[in-house]
């Protein structure tokens, strides 16, 4: 009878757990909050995914997106990156940024394709993504920055350590 306790209470303790071995907080029910973070000179509202699952999940399931707002993806280290939509009922943009907040490039990616749409170069850090021609229709284009010390605040005010993001 304590046998199936004990394992009840260890399983329950891990689902728990808000920290990964590498000490960053999963922040779970952060992935909600929008912030504001300006693009070239746009305010927009983005929502921050900074953990293997948040960026796994990603805008997946998402039926409406606000005209400013969007998701900004995370990552430690300058990649090419590669993105699909499956599960993901609207059409999005995106755009790949530099570790300096430089957009280097936007592509479209539409509703529920399973093909990868991938940077053209490995020197991207994070990835924004908007509404389909959302970058077109505010003037936000490949030369322009985004304001990282918008993506600072972001980050911190989900719990995380801002500069394994951006240095």
């Amino acid at each position: 009878m304590i046998r199936p306790f004990l394992s009840s209470v260890a399983l329950a303790l891990v689902a728990c757990d808000s920290q990964h071995a590498s000490g960053t907080p999963t922040a779970e029910l952060g992935i909600e909050a929008r912030f504001p973070v300006r693009m070239g000179m746009v305010l927009s509202q983005l929502r921050i995914a900074a953990t293997d699952l948040e960026k796994a999940r990603g805008l997946m399931g998402v039926t409406k997106l606000n005209d400013a707002e969007g998701m900004a993806f995370m990552y430690d280290a300058e990649t090419r990156m590669s993105f699909w939509m499956k599960d993901t009922p609207l059409d999005l943009d995106i755009a790949f940024v530099a570790r300096d907040g430089t957009v280097l490039e936007v592509r479209t990616m539409t509703a529920g394709d399973t093909e990868t749409t991938a940077s053209s170069t490995d020197q991207v850090r994070f990835a924004i993504e908007m509404r389909a021609g959302w970058f077109r229709d505010f003037g936000v284009k490949p030369g322009e920055k985004i304001n990282l010390d918008d993506m600072r605040s972001a980050l911190k005010a989900r719990g995380f350590d801002a500069t394994r993001f951006i240095p």
